[in-house]
């Protein structure tokens, strides 16, 4: 997979590009099957398979909500889009500039006369260009004037609804990663450095890393306590997770990534993990003294071994995607 962030580097391509667009954040089930079909269709018409990003996500730069949380930086999701084949990803970086380009201006000039686009594969939602005015109508008709075809792709369904970035995200927020699990193909995942944490976990017989994610930007479940697993020096580990705030140890900390990675012994400081979240077990809550969190911690433990004995051990991002290519419905 070759990787473009500059549109001056992109060399002519002597068929033609089949391209589709979109930020494909958390490269979901959804777009897992939009891919496929992009691989299928230029295989058919011989033509590139290019994907069109954008860098950083447009909610970021337009500000029109709260910032929301990113469900795969930049750096992830180029290796989920790698695991999908496409011959090239352009990302473009998304400015104020970008954002004010008109729909049929962005479509000739940047895909047409610099892609040399001959087609392009559209989810059942997609729109683009100035306060997203493109739709499906404007496409057919620049696609009849400017000699490209347009195919649209129809969604993915899980429980009689679209698969999409911001329903995952509310889930995640929800604390129900088993249920975006299922939406995104892998478990969620959180890359980040391990650095110093105040040493309370191991006086209580826990001891932790502190994890700090890689991008400031990525998406934290709901606080409370995860069964998840992480690999380090090649073997997998089943781990408890908590994320929060602590409220055990006084009000107004910051919050955390902390995580008890089980039957491990040694250090891990300025080690970089990936962490899967696979099932919560409770919500995050004060307890009067250390004592008593101390016994919920090894209750959750307990409870985590014997869920993982029923479990096979997977890793997150750094395993295999699951890809349901030919899926137009899920029950």
């Amino acid at each position: 997979m070759r990787v473009y962030t500059q549109l001056s580097d992109i060399p002519p391509s002597s068929n033609g590009r089949l391209v589709t667009v979109g930020t494909f954040d958390g490269v979901h089930r959804g777009h897992q099957a939009l891919l496929h079909r992009l691989r299928q269709l230029s295989q058919a018409r011989q033509l590139t398979a290019c994907v069109v990003t954008f860098d950083p996500h447009p909610q970021l730069v337009l500000g029109k909500r709260p910032p929301l949380g990113i469900l795969t930086p930049l750096a992830e999701k180029l290796e989920l889009l790698r695991r999908l084949g496409p011959e090239e990803v352009v990302v473009l970086r998304f400015t104020p500039e970008l954002a004010r380009t008109e729909a049929s201006a962005f479509i000739r000039h940047y895909l047409v006369e610099r892609l040399s686009m001959r087609g392009i594969l559209v989810g059942y939602d997609h729109r683009f260009g100035h306060n997203r005015q493109g739709d499906r109508e404007l496409l057919e008709r620049l696609g009849t004037e400017l000699g490209f075809f347009v195919e649209h792709f129809p969604p993915l369904l899980s429980s009689g609804q679209p698969i999409s970035s911001s329903r995952i995200r509310r889930l995640l927020l929800d604390g129900d990663v088993e249920t975006a699990a299922e939406l995104l193909g892998y478990p969620y995942t959180v890359c980040g450095t391990v650095v110093r944490g105040d040493g309370r976990g191991h006086l209580l017989g826990f001891p932790t890393a502190n994890i700090v994610p890689d991008s400031p930007d990525k998406l934290l479940p709901a606080y409370g306590v995860y069964i998840a697993t992480t690999e380090i020096g090649g073997t997998l580990y089943g781990a408890l997770l908590s994320y929060g705030v602590r409220p055990t140890f006084g009000d107004n900390l910051p919050a955390r990534l902390e995580l008890y990675v089980l039957d491990f012994t040694g250090s891990l400081y300025n080690e970089r993990l990936c962490v899967s979240f696979w099932k919560r077990v409770r919500a995050e809550k004060a307890f009067p003294n250390a004592e008593a969190l101390r016994r919920q911690m090894e209750a959750d433990e307990a409870y985590c071994r014997q869920w993982l004995a029923h479990h096979s051990l997977r890793a997150g991002l750094t395993g295999a995607l699951t890809v349901n290519a030919d899926e137009r419905t899920q029950s």
